[in-house]
C-alpha cells in the first residue's frame, strides 16, 4: 500500500482569470509611502499566487510514469506483448498548476463549494474514521477490513445526511492510495466515498457527484462518475460529462497530465457519445491514434465512420492513417461504407504492408479494445491469443482478441466476400498471403459450425 497522502489534479475552468493586472503607481508623493505600498502589495500578490496553485501530487493510482514529454504521433503498428503487463512503477505526477485556457486555475474546491447543511458530528466522525492516514501504512487484518466496511455502510445508511461530510473530504482534493487488490475493495479513499454517494443516490448525492465531475481531472474518476450518473439519471448529465471529458483531454494534450492514461475518457465517449463528439475524436487522432480510431469505430449508428475514412485517406506519413484503416476493417461487416472505403483505399493508396496485414486479421474477426485502466470492467482474458499493447510515447493501452466462435454463416460469408474483393486488387504477396490466411480461418470456422 502507498502510505503517502496525495493531492488530486483539480478543476479545469472554475477561475480562468485568477491573476490580476496591476498598474504601476505614477504619482507617488512620499518615497517612504511608495516603498511601504510596494512591500504590502508584493506580499498580497504572493499570497494570491500561492492560493491559485493546487499542490503537486506525490503519488497516484492510474498508471505508470513515462518520460513526461508531450505525446507525439504513435506508429501505425506496434509489437504486442502476450499476457497482462506486470510493471507497476510509481504513479504519474500532476503539475503544480493546471491551466484552463490562458488563465491560472484558482483554488477550485473553495469556489466550487455549494451551500449545504453542516455535517453532523456522527457523519463527520465516520468519514474521519474511514479516511485515517494509518490505513495506508501497513496491511490490514481481516478484522480491521471488516470494521472499515461496516463504517462505510453506516455512512451510506445515513442517506442524504452523509453528503455534506463526504463533500468535506472530497473538497480537500486529497486521497489515500490503497494499492491494487486492497482488502477494502477500493483502490483509494476517494473511490470508496464516491461509491458511497452512488449507493446513497438522490438529488443531494447526484449534485455532489456532478460537482466532483466538474472539478476532477483524474480520468478514472471522470469515467466512474459518468457511469454512476448515467445509471441514476440517464441522459440528464450528458452535457456535463462531455464537457468534463473534452476539457480534460485538452489538458492532457497540452502536457498538463503527463503520465495519466486517458483511455477511460475515450471509453466514456464510446459509451455515451454521439455524433457531437466526432470532431473531438478526429482532432485527437494524431495524438491518441488507437483510442480515437476505436472510439470512432464504435460510436452508435456508424456516426464515426466518415471521420475514420477521412483519417485513412490522409497522405502517407499521417500518424493515424494506418490505425484508421485497421479500425475500418474491424467494422467492415457492420457498415457497408467501411467495406467500400477499404476497397477504394486498396486500389488508390499506398499503405505499409503491416497495416493491411492487421486489416486482414480484423476482417477475419480479430477485435481491438481499449484496456479498462479505470477498473470498471473485468480485465481481458489471459491466453488463447489475447495480446496486450502499450504505446509508451502516448501512453495508450489496449488489447486484441482473436476471432472467437459464434459467427453466423451469413457473417462468415460477408467477411469472406470482403477478403475476396481485396485479394482481387492486392499487388503485395505479403498482403495477399495475410488475406488468404484470414479467409482459410473463416472457412474452417464455418465448416466447424456446420459440423456441430
Amino acid at each position: 500500500m502507498n502510505d503517502a497522502l496525495e493531492n488530486r489534479p483539480r478543476a479545469r475552468r472554475a477561475a480562468a482569470h485568477a491573476e490580476t493586472v496591476r498598474k504601476p503607481l505614477k504619482h507617488a508623493l512620499v518615497l517612504g509611502v511608495v516603498g511601504l505600498v510596494c512591500v504590502l502589495g508584493y506580499q498580497s500578490w504572493k499570497l494570491r499566487e500561492g492560493s491559485a496553485r493546487p499542490p503537486a501530487r506525490s503519488a497516484a493510482v492510474d498508471g505508470p510514469v513515462h518520460d513526461g514529454q508531450p505525446a507525439g504521433q504513435p506508429p501505425d503498428a506496434v509489437q504486442p506483448e502476450d499476457g497482462l503487463e506486470t510493471g507497476e512503477g510509481a504513479g504519474p505526477v500532476a503539475p503544480a498548476t493546471i491551466q484552463a485556457g490562458s488563465g491560472v486555475v484558482a483554488d477550485v474546491p473553495a469556489r466550487a463549494r455549494t451551500p449545504r447543511p453542516e455535517p453532523t458530528p456522527y457523519t463527520r466522525q465516520l468519514v474521519t474514521n474511514l479516511t485515517q492516514p494509518g490505513l495506508g501504512r501497513q496491511p490490514l487484518t481481516a478484522e480491521q477490513a471488516e470494521q472499515w466496511t461496516a463504517s462505510l455502510q453506516s455512512l451510506v445508511q445515513q442517506g442524504s445526511g452523509a453528503v455534506s461530510a463526504i463533500a468535506e473530504f472530497l473538497e480537500l482534493n486529497r486521497d489515500w492510495d490503497l494499492g491494487p487488490g486492497s482488502p477494502l475493495g477500493y483502490p483509494s479513499m476517494r473511490a470508496a466515498l464516491l461509491d458511497a454517494l452512488r449507493q446513497i443516490d438522490g438529488p443531494e448525492a447526484q449534485g455532489l457527484m456532478a460537482q466532483t465531475l466538474a472539478t476532477t481531472s483524474v480520468p478514472s474518476e471522470i469515467a466512474w462518475l459518468a457511469r454512476s450518473l448515467e445509471q441514476q439519471a440517464p441522459g440528464q448529465f450528458r452535457e456535463q460529462i462531455a464537457t468534463a471529458v473534452r476539457e480534460t483531454l485538452g489538458q492532457a494534450a497540452s502536457g498538463q497530465l503527463c503520465g495519466w492514461d486517458v483511455g477511460p475518457l475515450f471509453q466514456v465517449l464510446q459509451t455515451y457519445g454521439d455524433g457531437s463528439v466526432v470532431p473531438d475524436l478526429e482532432k485527437n487522432a494524431s495524438r491518441w491514434s488507437y483510442y480515437s480510431a476505436l472510439t470512432l469505430a464504435n460510436l452508435p449508428s456508424g456516426e464515426g465512420i466518415p471521420a475514420l475514412i477521412r483519417l485513412a485517406q490522409q497522405p502517407p506519413g499521417g500518424g493515424s492513417r494506418g490505425v484508421a484503416l485497421e479500425a475500418l476493417a474491424q467494422v467492415a461487416v457492420q457498415y457497408p461504407a467501411a467495406s467500400a472505403a477499404l476497397l477504394e483505399l486498396a486500389r488508390a493508396t499506398d499503405f505499409p504492408e503491416r497495416s493491411w496485414v492487421a486489416a486482414a486479421s480484423a476482417i477475419g474477426g480479430e477485435r481491438f479494445f481499449i484496456r479498462d485502466t479505470a477498473g470498471e470492467s473485468a480485465p481481458p482474458p489471459l491466453g488463447s491469443g489475447v495480446r496486450n499493447y502499450h504505446l509508451e510515447a502516448s501512453n495508450q493501452n489496449f488489447y486484441s482478441t482473436p476471432a472467437w466462435g459464434g459467427m453466423s454463416d451469413e457473417q462468415i460469408n460477408q467477411r469472406m466476400t470482403i477478403l475476396d474483393q481485396l485479394l482481387a486488387v492486392s499487388s503485395s504477396p505479403t498482403v495477399a498471403r495475410a488475406l488468404q490466411n484470414a479467409r482459410a480461418l473463416l472457412l474452417t470456422k464455418g465448416q466447424q459450425a456446420s459440423a456441430n
